[in-house]
């Protein structure tokens, strides 16, 4: 019994524990709905928490027990444009009383490519504060006709066997027809073998499109005969890329693609190189699965692989030349190895030491005037790490290579090891510095030891 009774005391809820809540009253529409509670989270994406269904009465629903936070109300009918939400902020045992009025609404429009007709595709809406998602379907004559009964912000993509690659671009919608006219522009191509000629199939190739303010990253992979093809291209500046393991990254091709020229044409050459295998490990010798490793020649990043769970991978080499392998783990740390250029295809192992330091960068100017934002480019126990690596490392461990607050520079949960670093504005600078880095002395330079490391360097005033 007394077991019994402290089972029924656990589940019983505490009439004394904090909790807000909210109560909506659904107007507007008599059809039975599913109304959802979903909790924003700090990545600004919404956690779904609770559901209440509903038929024609009462329209009233309400969700109690609630921890602080900003909840969506969603109000959703039998069809997929049939959906509205609003945003409603808590306090801790907040109270909060809505009504939600649904109004519903027709869109209407029509989808060409280059003024002609697309023909039949899917239309898909998502709400750019609410997330939620509207598959209209499009007919062969392009137009389109589909209930919405919210309007506001959207992210709309095109997808149509025509098109190899969705046609996505942001929209306001409200009551007048939508209609979307995709460009006629069209960038294909072949991806070969450098040596052998032969078509490669497999290739991941991106696509960056700058066209005004606006950038744009769409990507595919080449078929079984190696090509790629993307259309519904806007006018602009176009920048294409091809990458797959075991070759070496080929410089980008750059070109513009307008009103005259809305085709271009590519060829694409990867080389193969040279292959060396590796082993990744920590500095308890245990292989490091997921680690990031690029080969870097001459300063310029050639080639990129990732480890497995034993911690191998290979990776290309350019031929006939030294490289350096920078590798980053996932879970903090990086570490570097140097490949010579009589290497004769052996494993190389890369230990990663432990990352049990950190790093303050303090700047000033010799006359006391507030210093100017500035990045810096950094040399590694002796490799000069390309800005697009460094950009992966803030991307995989946080590390920021640019002055906060107060001009300083803050690196964590770094290895020890000998530094320099350049500090520059520009990309013009950046790329003016890799030139000379083996000619001219970094202005900062130290050996970052276990523990707190600081540095506070002072530069002229311009």
């Amino acid at each position: 019994m007394h077991v019994l009774l402290m089972l029924l005391a656990l589940l019983a809820p505490d009439p004394a524990s904090p909790g807000g809540a909210i109560e909506a009253t659904i107007r507007g529409t008599k059809q039975p709905l599913a109304v959802e509670l979903l909790l924003r989270q700090d990545d600004d994406s919404w956690n779904k928490i609770a559901q209440r269904n509903i038929t024609a009465e009462p329209r009233h629903v309400r969700f109690a027990g609630l921890v602080s936070g900003v909840y969506q109300v969603r109000v959703r009918g039998a069809e997929s444009g049939e959906q509205f939400a609003m945003k409603i902020g808590i306090g801790d045992g907040d109270e909060r009383r809505t009504t939600i009025a649904i109004a519903p609404h027709e869109l209407t429009g029509r989808i060409t490519l280059g003024g002609a007709s697309l023909g039949a595709a899917a239309l898909i809406l998502r709400h750019k504060e609410f997330r939620w998602e509207q598959v209209v379907p499009v007919r062969e004559d392009g137009t389109f006709h589909a209930p919405l009964w919210q309007y506001g912000q959207f992210i709309y993509s095109v997808r149509t066997p025509s098109l190899p690659t969705p046609y996505s671009a942001h929209v306001e919608l409200g009551e007048e027809p939508f209609v979307i006219d995709i460009p006629d522009g069209r960038i294909t191509g072949i991806v070969r073998d450098g040596k052998s000629g032969t078509p490669m199939a497999g290739v991941s190739v991106a696509l960056q499109t700058n066209a005004g303010p606006s950038e744009h990253h769409v990507r595919t992979a080449t078929d079984a005969q190696g090509r790629f093809d993307f259309v519904g291209m806007k006018y602009g500046r176009h920048t294409v890329r091809a990458d797959t393991p075991l070759y070496l990254q080929p410089a980008p091709a750059v070109f513009e693609l307008d009103e005259r020229s809305p085709l271009r044409e590519l060829d694409l050459r990867l080389d193969p190189g040279r292959t060396v295998p590796l082993l990744v490990v920590d500095a308890g010798e245990d292989p490091v699965d997921e680690a990031m490793v690029y080969a870097i020649a001459g300063a310029k990043l050639c080639a990129r692989a990732i480890t497995d769970e034993d911690g191998g991978t290979a990776i290309a080499i350019p031929d006939n030349e030294a490289a350096f392998l920078f590798v980053i783990a996932q879970d903090g740390g990086f570490g570097a190895a140097h490949v010579g250029r009589e290497h004769g295809g052996e494993r190389v192992r890369v230990d990663l030491p432990p990352a049990s330091s950190s790093l303050l960068i303090r700047a000033h100017t010799t006359d006391g005037a507030e210093m100017p934002p500035f990045a810096l480019l950094m040399r590694y126990n002796g490799v000069l790490v390309p800005v697009d690596v460094l950009e992966e490392l803030t991307a995989v461990q946080g590390l920021r290579f640019a002055t906060g607050a107060k001009a300083e520079v803050r690196l964590e949960r770094i290895p020890g090891g000998s530094y320099e670093f350049w500090p520059y504005r520009t990309e013009t600078e950046a790329e003016a510095i890799v030139a000379s880095a083996d000619d001219v002395a970094a202005p900062i330079r130290l050996d970052v030891r276990a523990g707190k490391n600081t540095v506070a360097v002072k530069f002229a005033a311009r």
